[in-house]
């Protein structure tokens, strides 16, 4: 709906709309804070950070931060960088709080809160449109049509 939108208005404008923009727009990318060494991470370095089975990385706490359940992009996230949907992201929340494992991610509200928390925090990581991106934080990896991808 918001594509159609876009393209609508784009073409009243009299503007051609580049494969980029619209790429862009769905883009996930997977930011640390600047002080990270890391430039690079996969899927299978993502995947225990954020299900917390990971709480240090290259020597700091992890902060992993996560957007709402009911978020697009969350669910976007997760699909991609652990495989699950989100019935199957609760359950298995409920599991590690049942068998007393690590609690969740931070949950914040909004995208620029993830720019905050994984900017003030040194260990932080969270996730954002690439779109919202500004330069407090460092993209270690981009997510793109369910794959995870190097940034």
């Amino acid at each position: 709906m918001k594509r159609r939108f876009l393209l609508l208005l784009l073409a009243l404008l009299g503007m051609t709309p580049s494969a980029s923009s619209f790429a862009e727009a769905d883009e996930i990318v997977v930011v640390v804070n600047r002080a990270n060494p890391v430039r690079a991470a996969g899927r299978d370095t993502l995947r225990p950070l954020f299900q917390t089975a990971r709480t240090e990385w290259y020597g700091r706490s992890v902060m992993p931060v996560n957007l709402p359940e009911g978020s697009p992009l969350r669910q976007r996230f997760d699909m991609a960088v652990l495989g699950l949907d989100p019935e199957s992201v609760a359950r298995y929340w409920i599991d590690r709080k049942i068998r007393g494992g690590e609690r969740p991610p931070r949950k914040v509200a909004s995208p620029s809160a993830v720019l905050r928390a994984v900017g003030d925090e040194a260990g932080g990581i969270g996730y954002i449109a690439a779109g919202d991106l500004n330069p407090t934080v460092k993209v270690i990896a981009r997510i793109r049509d369910g794959q995870v991808l190097p940034p």
